[in-house]
């Protein structure tokens, strides 16, 4: 099954998402930890984190790795709890290039499960 995506709106997904997305990508990483549940999970490259303090320790040193530019390129809002946001990310990382899927789950608006996948 092929997943639809529409262009990247921030006013038609739930607000924890551009928030979070805005705070990481300035480095304020309070602000993006902010939106996480208290037992937030978040799963990136084959690491899961779990919890407001580790998830602020993974923003922090996933952001200081490599120097790189985010663009969000689309978007599909499943519901009001599920959305997936792709992110075009350019940079001094092997491979140069790679588009990512942001798969939000959130629940009384804050994100609950964040899956960042290839």
């Amino acid at each position: 099954m092929t997943q639809t995506y529409t262009d990247y709106d921030p006013t038609h997904v739930p607000a924890a998402v551009p928030i979070y997305l805005d705070a990481h990508d300035e480095k304020r990483h309070l602000d993006a930890a902010a939106v996480f549940t208290p037992d937030a999970t978040v799963l990136d490259e084959g690491r899961t984190y779990e919890g407001i303090q580790a998830i602020r320790d993974w923003m922090k040193r996933s952001s200081s790795e490599y120097t790189y530019t985010s663009t969000r390129i689309g978007q599909q809002v499943v519901d009001e709890d599920h959305v997936v946001v792709q992110i075009r990310i350019d940079g001094n990382f092997p491979g140069g290039t790679a588009t990512l899927r942001y798969q939000f789950e959130l629940q009384d608006g804050l994100i609950r499960r964040l899956a960042i996948e290839v």
